[in-house]
């Protein structure tokens, strides 16, 4: 596990509460947010708890998180092109991991900070709507992971799969890219308010 101070999870147990809050207050009532509180509340439960595959341990919120997140790619509209958009998002975090292996830059900014920004950025970039960016954002990154695992594993170093440094850098990202949607459906608002605003004074300056 590493001890660097922030592989305790206290980001991943802050954050996902933080979704749960906004997924069963704030969006509309639905199969979709039954499914996205359930979903939020087995990866809390899994946080604690790890399978062993071979010689591969990774965490069971990990695998709840992949299955969750194919489920809602393929409920997306154009799956072929959210695909190449996750594979899009897989590579980049990969490069991320493979950079900071090899570079000191870590020791100047948070890798938690950098890797979020980035990752929510290319996503916002890849996909228009809130969900299809949580998609692909999820099934990218959770892809990821496995591919920097599996090429750790080839040269001969080992770590977990899905550990708590991961998670605390997925779910800043999650509520990252959740941010940037609340930030624009206020702005639609705000500008439809402005609007209905200037066509009062109209008609009542005629």
């Amino acid at each position: 596990m590493g001890g660097d101070g922030l592989e305790n999870g206290i980001f991943f147990y802050w954050f996902s509460w933080i979704l749960w809050i906004f997924v069963t207050f704030f969006m509309k009532k639905s199969y979709l947010r039954t499914w996205f509180a359930c979903w939020i509340l087995l990866c809390l439960i899994g946080s604690q708890f790890y399978i062993f595959i071979y010689h591969y341990t990774i965490s069971l919120t990990f695998v709840i998180m992949f299955i969750g997140a194919v489920c809602l790619l393929a409920s997306q509209q154009k799956l072929i092109y959210h695909l190449f958009s996750s594979f899009t998002v897989t590579i980049g975090y990969a490069a991320l991991l493979y950079w900071e292996k090899v570079s000191p830059i870590w020791l100047v900014f948070p890798r938690i900070l950098i890797i979020s920004i980035i990752i929510g950025f290319i996503a916002s970039s890849l996909a228009s709507k809130y969900i299809t960016r949580i998609a692909v954002c999820l099934f990218g990154v959770l892809s990821g992971e496995v591919v920097h695992g599996l090429t750790l594993d080839y040269i001969g170093l080992q770590e977990t799969i899905g550990e708590w440094l991961f998670l605390d850098t997925l779910l800043s990202a999650l509520l990252l890219l959740t941010f940037l949607d609340i930030l624009q459906r206020g702005k639609t608002n705000l500008d439809l308010l402005l609007k209905n605003y200037k066509q009062n004074l109209r008609w009542q300056g005629k």
